[in-house]
């Protein structure tokens, strides 16, 4: 297979002409136009129509978009890798974190590190937790900062994970709603409209877990946000029950905007966990990123 005459064709089409393929991979646009030729010709394939004056995709064409996107992401993310390593201490150290990992962890501690590893570029994305496993298993960050959602790598030869902090779940409300302050059981709770974050997120992944470990009905999530600061918004404005880390609430719960509900007996723990690849595949500066986060674990980061 002709990878490179694959290349020249993808960013033809993406870019929407020869001209503009030829500025950006300084090739001169005849030899772009003969490579294509010449692969569409040895694979009995047409590639692309000409309409007026310009190109367009024929159905084969364009179903081959998406995986050479896929293919070409990946020779960009080694390529990176690449450069990572030759260049240290400089590089980029690629960080993806859970909602709480974000607004409550990270910032401490990308700025201590960019305070020893200035040359170091930091960028860190917020997902939720399942998006966060699976950005590392797919390279595209260096480390992910997640809640436990209870499924191990499958490959823990090539990952690895640490537990940084335990805390835990709470159902919570604002302070004039009918169960702040009380004690009430699961499915009383649960019978309450719910605002929560998305599917994939720990904190729902783990409510509905205790409703199917005590067989009741999970709850009716009424309102659905991808941030964790506009669900707590949310409930502080009044409407419904959410449930979130503590490390979250508590600072809320001391200011009186936030009121937990009490619901005895149920077993709520939150692991707060730190994936990266094992320690022989990462770079220089991922490890000491990892060495500053273990020396500076505190709750009230």
């Amino acid at each position: 297979m002709n990878l490179h005459a694959l290349r020249l064709f993808y960013y033809v089409a993406l870019t929407g002409s020869v001209t503009k393929a030829s500025e950006k991979l300084h090739i001169s646009q005849p030899a772009i136009s003969a490579q294509i030729r010449k692969f569409e010709k040895e694979n009995d394939i047409k590639l692309f129509n000409i309409r007026g004056r310009g190109l367009v995709l024929t159905p084969l064409g364009n179903k081959l978009m998406k995986p050479l996107e896929k293919m070409f992401s990946i020779e960009e993310q080694v390529q990176n890798i690449i450069e990572d390593h030759h260049n240290y201490p400089e590089g980029k150290l690629r960080i993806a974190g859970n909602y709480l990992a974000t607004s409550v962890l990270i910032p401490k501690w990308a700025s201590l590190f960019k305070q020893r590893y200035s040359a170091v570029e930091v960028q860190i994305t917020t997902v939720n937790s399942h998006e966060a496993i699976e950005k590392l298993i797919n390279f595209e960050v260096d480390v992910a900062i997640y809640s436990d959602m209870g499924a191990p790598f499958a490959d823990p030869d090539e990952f690895e994970c640490t537990e940084l902090y335990r805390d835990e779940y709470l159902f919570v409300v604002a302070p004039g709603h009918k169960y702040a302050l009380h004690k009430v059981t699961l499915k009383e709770i649960a019978s309450e409209p719910f605002i929560m974050r998305e599917e994939g997120s720990a904190a729902r992944e783990r409510l509905f877990q205790l409703c199917r470990e005590q067989q009741i009905s999970p709850p009716q999530i009424k309102l659905q946000f991808n941030g964790l600061h506009e669900t707590i918004l949310a409930v502080m404005a009044g409407y419904g029950v959410s449930f979130v880390s503590s490390l979250v609430a508590e600072p809320l719960l001391k200011q009186g905007v936030l009121a937990r509900v009490d619901v005895p007996g149920i077993s709520s723990m939150n692991s707060i966990l730190l994936g990266t690849r094992s320690r022989e595949h990462q770079e220089l500066f991922v490890h000491d990123f990892i060495s500053l986060v273990n020396h500076h674990l505190d709750t009230k980061a």
